[in-house]
């Protein structure tokens, strides 16, 4: 049995280094099909925390009118705090507004003139209202109309949050199709070359597994090694696609991290250290069971045993 084994594997790493520059080319398409889907796997993580960084910016600003009541004020605080949609509302008081109006037109003489010409505050409080999602602006801005202080709110201000998000993953999706057809098309042209290499290597050793028959191999030892080598591909394009994505990994995160902000870090490398063995492991068998399943129609076809 040990012999058995033994001179299969032995039999697979012939035909790998009898064929080496068919080996090298399927295993490099093999590596760039896998590079490829880890790459949308990186997009998909580094989109999903983008969509999470504007979410934790959603925001709707409720100018209130300069007489209105405290007591309108706090009911209407208490109203859209207690709305499921709604993950925080801060008050901002006239007093608190104005500071902030003056810092931001520090520079600005003309506008800091006209504000002491007024010679009083002309902000009203007002109220930030942060969701917790793009699609509950609506409900939110429905919310608002409620007749108790409907008749109290001067103004409201929003940025069109749902629109950034909505670009940000149809972006993505583009990128991730064309993604997907780029591994495809380097998957597909990977098996194309298995099932050519299996034909020639059968072609090559006709003699040989005849004689082999004839001295009572099975069908099962014959085609093992060629299965094998399927396996000995799947490894070495995966070997290579982690020796390339890791380093991949740590170089880029910090330069995506600083333009995500130090609230949202993608944590690129964590993800991939804690998630590795899975991703690769899920990887390399099914890359195997695919060539292998390659290997078994060229087999069938080219291989009368």
């Amino acid at each position: 049995m040990l012999t058995s084994f033994a001179r299969v594997w032995k039999f697979a790493f012939q035909n790998f280094w009898r064929n080496f520059w068919l080996s090298f080319i399927t295993v490099s398409m093999l590596a760039l099909a896998l590079l490829s889907a880890n790459v949308l796997l990186i997009l998909t993580r580094v989109t999903d925390r983008a969509v999470e960084a504007v979410e934790d910016r959603i925001e709707v600003s409720v100018y209130f009118k300069p007489n209105v009541p405290q007591e309108r004020l706090t009911g209407a605080t208490s109203y859209l705090r207690a709305l499921p949609q709604v993950r925080d509302v801060e008050i901002v008081t006239g007093e608190e507004a104005l500071d902030r109006f003056k810092r931001r037109h520090a520079n600005d003489e003309a506008i800091l003139a006209s504000l002491l010409e007024v010679d009083r505050n002309p902000f009203g409080p007002s109220l930030v209202v942060r969701a917790k999602s793009a699609n509950d602006f609506p409900f939110i801005l429905d919310a608002l109309q409620n007749p108790q202080f409907r008749d109290d709110i001067r103004d409201k201000d929003f940025g069109n949050y749902a629109q950034i998000i909505d670009r940000i993953r149809a972006t993505t999706d583009r990128i991730r199709l064309y993604g997907l057809g780029l591994a495809g098309l380097f998957l597909a042209i990977a098996i194309m070359i298995v099932s050519n290499t299996v034909r020639m290597g059968l072609f090559i050793h006709r003699e040989e597994i005849g004689i082999m028959k004839l001295v009572g191999a099975t069908d099962r030892f014959v085609k093992m090694p060629f299965l094998l080598e399927a396996v000995i591909y799947s490894f070495l394009a995966t070997a290579l696609v982690v020796g390339a994505i890791l380093p991949l990994v740590a170089a880029l995160e910090p330069s995506i991290d600083a333009f995500m902000g130090p609230t949202h870090p993608t944590l690129l490398v964590q993800f991939f250290q804690q998630n590795g063995l899975m991703i690769f492991g899920a990887e390399f068998l099914g890359l195997s069971l695919l060539n292998m399943i390659a290997t078994s129609f060229a087999m069938r076809k080219y291989l009368r045993v």
